[in-house]
């Protein structure tokens, strides 16, 4: 189970690691291809939503790209611009699952915030994802960007280790 300061870090970190990969020469952009897709656990969409980056298994010049995934699994990454997609190449894919959810704070009648509670637990242990996904070197997720081919129909299948 992934702790919610966990996913948040986990999730900086990844944004970080999408912002400050392989720069562009002299500012123009890489082209990048819309990436799209959805990730699928055990045949259903990933339970929770969460976080997603592709990190490059090669030397590329350009950004990695990153998205945010749905609650329903799909997602959608971006390199520069919301939505714009990945630079093409093959990647290892990290994957952040959202488990817990904060509580809401609420002021009392003064004002002052109530004291906060626990985290919730949003996913059963049974749909949480292996925690090898979100390693950086050892997901054994992969994925290839292909500028010649169509890269909006993505189906990420993880599975029980």
């Amino acid at each position: 189970m992934i702790s919610l300061p966990s996913l948040r870090s986990a999730v900086c970190l990844s944004l970080c690691l999408v912002t400050s990969l392989a720069g562009c020469g002299n500012g123009d952009r890489v082209k990048v291809y819309p990436t799209k897709g959805v990730v699928l656990f055990e045949g259903k969409p990933m339970a929770g939503g969460g976080a997603i980056t592709f990190v490059p298994l090669t030397a590329l010049e350009g950004k990695a790209a990153g998205g945010v995934i749905k609650e329903d699994g799909s997602f959608v990454m971006s390199t520069y611009e919301e939505g714009d997609g990945s630079i093409a190449g093959e990647f290892r894919v990290m994957i952040h699952q959202s488990t817990m959810q904060e509580p809401e704070t609420t002021p009392d009648a003064d004002g002052k915030a109530a004291p906060r509670s626990e985290p919730t637990q949003t996913v059963a242990k049974d749909a949480q994802i292996p925690r090898v996904y979100s390693d950086p070197n050892q997901s054994p997720l992969t994925v290839k960007v292909d500028p010649n081919g169509s890269n909006e129909a993505l189906s990420l299948e993880l599975k029980r280790m």
